[in-house]
């Protein structure tokens, strides 16, 4: 591992120095813009100043995401014993009776045993008790008491509900003869520049005249992948650490069909970071912000990032990684909770192929599995 301090005119240049030292992977940590006090302003000019390491062993080193173990040292485990027909249906039986408890218990309306086989879809869903309790209670109030005998009445009103209840925008608006910002924007790790190279490879099929601003400078190979893509597509990407390298970007795209900005990374609990963001967004004055969801998170983390960006003033959600997904019900828990529409959702890493405009119907169908990613 290796800890290093570079300093340069420009950050281009520093990040030319730190690519040539310490590879690829380098990992930045601390950049800084130096300016001369006191009668050195005069004859010295600004610099940068970027902290970066190499050497690094990390997760992403490894292709399955850890570490790789000698066939030699692999236990297989010993084989199941076989289940019964009795122990089976004993515990058919007993999950049964816990999913009528768990209705009982909430308090839903009709008690019917196709109620109960309609909770339990919802529950294998990953969809919330409260979450599941409010649909109980729509179906409750349109379908007669007759009707929440009938298998098919009950399942076709709870799809009803749940795609009422998935608001979907038409991807990204964009306005002939204007120049259509739009800013992604989430934790770390959520894949907004994948995410980004598949929607720039997109619109430039379509014809579309597309630019890519990154302000990710924080890792040395962020804007790499983007560039990569972007070069087969004809598409030029700018790298702004500042907000007068940001300015100068616009002004130079301000004729293109639309400029898609991936921005760094930030914890949701660090404030400050937030702060940050919320500046480098005001000066950009988007036309939309996506705010990037990665939907292997757990529910509560999903909806305390949602909280915490809310300053940023997304306009849209985006939600990717839905193939890791144990279940994608998460994603109708998040958005219940949250007055956003979902623009997009991810369903891999192949670039563009993996991406959907997002779509109620298509959601639903995923939701109650009756069609996979």
């Amino acid at each position: 591992m290796i800890i290093k301090k570079f300093k340069g005119p420009n950050e281009k240049a520093v990040l030319e120095r730190i690519r040539t030292e310490l590879g690829e992977e380098a990992v930045i940590l601390h950049t800084v813009f130096v300016r001369p006090r006191g009668l050195a302003r005069w004859f010295q000019r600004p610099c940068v100043e970027i902290v970066a390491g190499g050497g690094f062993r990390i997760i992403r080193d490894y292709p399955h995401g850890s570490m790789p173990v000698s066939p030699t040292t692999i236990v297989r485990p010993a084989p199941a014993p076989a289940i019964s027909t009795d122990d089976l249906k004993r515990e058919i039986a007993e999950i049964k009776e816990m999913i009528a408890r768990r209705t009982r218990a909430a308090g839903l309306p009709g008690q019917t045993p196709e109620l109960r086989e309609e909770y339990a879809a919802l529950a294998s869903a990953s969809i919330s008790d409260s979450l599941a309790r409010t649909f109980f209670e729509r179906i409750a109030e349109k379908l007669p008491a007759a009707a929440m005998r009938d298998r098919v009445a009950v399942h076709e009103a709870m799809r009803a509900a749940i795609k009422s209840a998935i608001q979907c925008a038409d991807g990204i608006q964009l306005e002939p003869g204007r120049c259509v910002r739009v800013a992604f924007i989430g934790p770390t790790g959520v894949g907004k520049t994948t995410t980004i190279a598949k929607l720039l490879s997109i619109y430039a099929y379509r014809g579309r005249s597309v630019a890519v601003i990154t302000t990710d400078t924080y890792r040395i190979a962020a804007a790499e992948q983007v560039r990569r893509v972007a070069h087969l597509a004809g598409v030029p990407v700018r790298v702004c650490g500042t907000v007068p390298e940001l300015h100068a970007a616009l002004e130079e795209f301000k004729d293109r069909d639309l400029v898609l900005l991936d921005t760094a990374g930030r914890s949701q609990k660090d404030g400050d970071k937030i702060e940050d963001l919320c500046a480098l967004l005001r000066a950009v004055q988007p036309d939309e912000t996506h705010l990037v969801l990665s939907s292997v998170t757990d529910s509560g983390t999903l909806v305390d990032a949602v909280k915490r960006f809310s300053p940023c003033g997304f306009t849209k959600v985006v939600f990717t990684k839905l193939d890791e997904a144990v279940k994608v019900g998460i994603v109708l828990d998040v958005l219940s909770k949250v007055d956003t529409r979902l623009s997009f959702i991810t369903t891999g890493q192949e670039i563009p192929r993996d991406i959907e405009v997002a779509d109620s119907e298509r959601l639903t169908s995923l939701i109650l599995g009756e069609e996979g990613v």
